[in-house]
């Protein structure tokens, strides 16, 4: 399996647990800080190197 193939695997686990941790979020609203902003953030980032590794022979 390639590394692209690997991060995006890893983005949706993220997109999965970001969308338990809002909707935990809203049924808990007592909770000040909303942890989903910390796995969304690195949903982004795994999703955006996967997107620079399966195209980085078309940005030369």
């Amino acid at each position: 399996m390639q590394n692209h193939q690997k991060l995006t695997i890893v983005g949706g686990i993220l997109l999965a647990i970001t969308y338990l941790i809002f909707n935990y979020h809203e049924v808990y609203p007592e909770i000040e800080f909303n942890y989903a902003y910390i796995s969304g953030i690195a949903m982004i980032i795994a999703f955006m190197a996967s997107f620079g590794l399966f195209y980085k022979d078309r940005f030369k």
